[in-house]
């Protein structure tokens, strides 16, 4: 028992001796100010590209140093920021900055330097060095060099220049290319990689910067155009356009001789026919190479039958997709692939398939072909509808579900986090939204309700429904 006692009075005291040591070691510091006693930047001039050269004295007479944050601002952006560990009571901190040419650098520009000293205690002194100009490199001359086989080299005149604003007219380039700019050429046209050379550097944002050899050329495309004319670039913001004729709405289309066999944006392609079509609002097409009934032959959706072989156009103008599928005499409409929500919605599960004879269900979870899915039309803000053969059987084993089911996606494909979901909606029957039935957003109907037909489905983002509605 004594033992037991000896060894707890034990640990007792080097509890109380580890605790006292712990609160020695705390040290607090009279209240005081960092200062920064000297700040300079070597070049009074420099051209973008360039470097500078930053010396920074710093001191505390009571309170130790803790850090010196330097911030590098051109046209109220932060180009550099960095934070610096200081010991002491007295720092000298020398730095070399490289002060990048991108987007937005005006010429004769400030280069200002913040200053932040701070001490062990939280304290801290500010300061601003601006004792820098930066220019813009001069570019005399600039051209627009296409990537091998896609067009001839073309040299930009500049047209305005105090925006810095260069064009080039008469172009014969096709609506999508690949190119880069350069301020010089080599003997064949190409680019001399000793000048400066404009190319992607964000791939995502598609931002233009300065590109070295290993870089990637800018795509430019636009498929309201007949061919690229006009190509400007604004060197002061690394933005360009492009210009030519506009296409005209199409007012005859073969379906044989104008769609190209094979489409390769469809993967299950062999029996499509399919290709780029510009397409006027209320504009009037007269069909040909369509051998059955016009009305059961093209998307009800996007065309109202005005004749034995015409009919009018519904959708806003626009380049669209055209797939006509030869074994069963249809033409199915869709936007452009990469087209995304609001300006398009996509749906896609099973049970449904074309609303026209002899009807099936194609659809299939897939996005291999126009069998697989379908393309809502924007009828008008926050308004998108399809029509379509669906088909309600019996769902297998204990599964309350039947063979109908599909959801809304924000991108013609799989895309993660972009759908609109059936719980958000008011749905009503014969569908079923999931908040009931237990699942992932889908619109869904009972294994129960045993139902097919031809249905006008309306999804509504302005009161929240989703509505259907059955067609002779």
């Amino acid at each position: 028992m004594k033992k037991i006692i000896k060894f707890i009075l034990l640990i007792c005291t080097t509890y109380c001796f580890w605790t006292c040591t712990n609160k020695d070691v705390v040290v607090r510091y009279p209240n005081s100010t960092p200062t920064i006693d000297s700040a300079t930047v070597a070049e009074s001039l420099i051209t973008y590209g360039d470097s500078i050269h930053l010396k920074v004295g710093v001191s505390d007479k009571i309170a130790p140093l803790s850090e010196l944050m330097i911030k590098v601002v051109i046209n109220n952006e932060v180009v550099i920021s960095e934070v610096i560990r200081t010991k002491g009571n007295h720092a000298s901190i020398k730095k070399t900055y490289g002060i990048p040419f991108t987007a937005n650098r005006p010429d004769n520009a400030p280069v200002k330097i913040y200053l932040t000293s701070t001490n062990v205690s939280g304290m801290g002194k500010d300061s601003i060095v601006s004792t820098t100009i930066a220019k813009r490199p001069p570019i005399t001359d600039l051209y627009i060099v296409p990537d091998f086989g896609s067009g001839a080299t073309a040299k930009l005149v500049l047209v305005n220049a105090d925006s810095l604003i260069y064009k080039a007219t008469g172009l014969l380039y096709s609506t999508s290319f690949k190119y880069k700019l350069a301020t010089k050429l080599d003997k064949f046209k190409r680019i001399d990689w000793t000048g400066m050379v404009f190319g992607l550097v964000d791939a995502a944002t598609g931002k233009i910067g300065l590109i070295d050899q290993t870089g990637s050329s800018i795509d430019a495309t636009d498929g309201a155009l007949v061919g690229i004319s006009i190509f400007s670039f604004d060197a002061l913001h690394f933005t360009s356009k492009l210009g030519g004729k506009l296409l005209e709405p199409v007012l005859t289309l073969d379906v044989l001789a104008d769609l190209p066999a094979n489409p390769i944006t469809l993967v299950n392609n062999t029996d499509f026919r399919g290709g780029n079509v510009y397409f006027g609002e209320n504009v009037e097409v007269t069909f040909s190479g369509i051998t059955t009934d016009l009305a059961n032959s093209i998307s009800p959706d996007y065309f109202e039958v005005t004749g034995t072989n015409k009919a009018k156009f519904l959708g806003k103008t626009g380049l669209y997709k055209a797939y006509f599928l030869t074994t069963a005499n249809y033409l199915y409409i869709e936007p452009q692939p990469e087209l995304l929500f609001p300006d398009a919605l996509w749906v896609c599960g099973e049970g449904f398939g074309r609303p026209s004879t002899p009807y099936m269900t194609t659809a299939s979870w897939n996005w291999n072909s126009p069998l697989d899915y379908i393309p809502c039309r924007l009828v008008s803000t926050g308004i998108y509808q399809i029509t379509v053969y669906v088909k309600n059987s019996a769902g297998t084993g204990t599964s309350l579900f039947g063979t109908l089911n599909f959801k809304y996606f924000h991108k013609r494909g799989w895309w993660d986090g972009h759908e609109e979901w059936s719980t958000l909606y008011t749905v009503s029957p014969p569908f079923l939204s999931t908040a009931e039935a237990g699942s992932v957003g889908n619109v869904v109907t009972l294994g129960t309700n045993l139902f097919e037909g031809v249905y006008r489905i309306t999804l509504n983002q302005n009161d929240h429904t989703i509505k259907s509605v059955k067609l002779p």
